[in-house]
């Protein structure tokens, strides 16, 4: 997990920071911390394509403040898990815009720390299974799964169908792709096809249709998996 911690303080850094490496190493988990002293140094590696799973942002900073610093984030990373620390109360509904995710009033309790950081862990770990990365070419995307309607093969030639039309097309093989949409959610129903079944309103020996009204093809000799990988989507949610 890579953490950034975004603190004038000194002082205030080095207790959290602390507390951060004790936790990680009662919980085992690999955490990679970043201390900034000012909202601009961090900002300016944000823009530079760092990503960090998880941000501590004092409130209270110079020159920029840690909730302007979150609203520039947001242009950024949507994904960013943003924690505020502060001396004082009453930021919350500033908070709202920027999906905050807790606030920590100091000086900082290491219980409090401790269930922000086991609560964040979660979320990120439920988020890794929801993103797939593809490479175009020498860049990696992040793409989440559930924003995929379909998925369409030839030869090696991949394209992501998505929900708000802005598909992406990449170089692999098939069997590369299955391993990463798997069953129940996402079904290989033609050797040329992975459906979404979050996206398909109804199945037939004709295909199956989804919610833009395009049907996608099944072949014979998957109709009976399609079937029960529709029954068990719909059954477990």
């Amino acid at each position: 997990m890579r953490i950034a911690i975004c603190e004038d303080n000194k002082e205030h850094t080095e207790i959290l920071k602390s507390m951060i490496n004790h936790w990680a190493e009662k919980t085992k988990v690999e955490v990679d911390v970043g201390c900034f002293q000012s909202a601009e140094q961090f900002l300016f590696l944000i823009k530079d394509d760092a990503h960090y799973d998880l941000a501590f942002l004092d409130i209270q900073l110079e020159k920029m403040s840690g909730m302007q610093l979150a609203r520039l984030i947001r242009k950024e990373d949507e994904a960013m898990i943003l924690v505020f620390t502060t001396g004082e109360k009453g930021y919350a509904m500033q908070g709202y815009e920027v999906s905050a995710f807790r606030y920590l009033i100091k000086p900082l309790k290491e219980n409090e720390v401790i269930i922000t950081l086991t609560k964040a862990n979660k979320l990120i770990e439920k988020s890794k299974r929801d993103v797939v990365i593809v490479h175009q070419g020498k860049e990696a995307l992040r793409v989440f799964k559930n924003d995929i309607m379909y998925v369409e093969v030839d030869n090696h030639n991949i394209t992501l169908y998505m929900s708000e039309n802005n598909d992406i097309r990449f170089v692999a093989k098939m069997k590369e792709c299955e391993k990463l949409f798997e069953e129940p959610q996402f079904c290989k129903c033609h050797r040329s096809y992975i459906v979404n079944l979050h996206y398909v309103g109804k199945i037939s020996r004709e295909g199956a249709e989804i919610e833009n009204g395009k049907v996608i093809p099944v072949s014979r000799a998957r109709w009976d998996n399609l079937n029960k990988c529709y029954l068990a989507y719909y059954t477990m949610r």
